[in-house]
C-alpha cells in the first residue's frame, strides 16, 4: 500500500496506483482525495529495459541459451515495478479531475469526428 499525498494514510494499493492518471485517478478510503502518480521519468525506464533486453539477447547470441535473454527480460520487469514502487503520488483537486475528464471527452468527441468523416 502506498500513502495518501493527503493524509499520509496507507490507503492506496500499488495497482490502483499504477493505473492511476487525472482522469482515472486513485482515490483515498480514508480522506477521499484523489491522487495520480506522474509519468515522467525522462524514458529512464525504456533506455533501461532496451539495454538489458538487448544486452540479454547479445549474451544468449553468444552463449547459444536462452537464460541470457530471460534474465534480461526479467530484469526489466523488475526494473520497471521497482520504479513504479517508488514514484510519488500527487494530489489532484476534484476541479483538476473535472477538467481532465471533459478534456478526454473532448478529445474523443474530435477522434471520432475526423474518424466518421473520412
Amino acid at each position: 500500500m502506498d500513502a495518501c499525498p493527503t493524509c499520509k494514510a496507507l490507503s492506496v494499493s500499488f495497482w490502483r496506483k499504477w493505473l492511476s492518471y487525472p482522469t482515472l485517478p486513485a482515490h483515498c478510503g480514508i480522506c477521499g482525495s484523489y491522487s495520480h502518480a506522474q509519468r515522467s521519468s525522462g524514458g529512464v525506464g525504456l533506455v533501461v529495459a532496451v539495454v538489458a533486453i538487448t544486452a540479454g539477447g547479445f549474451a544468449a547470441v553468444a552463449v547459444k541459451a536462452a537464460w541470457p535473454l530471460l534474465l534480461g527480460i526479467g530484469g526489466a520487469i523488475a526494473f520497471y515495478l521497482w520504479h513504479w514502487h517508488h514514484v510519488e503520488l500527487e494530489a489532484l483537486s476534484p476541479q483538476a479531475v473535472s477538467r481532465a475528464r471533459k478534456t478526454e471527452v473532448l478529445g474523443f468527441v474530435a477522434l471520432l469526428i475526423a474518424f466518421l468523416s473520412n
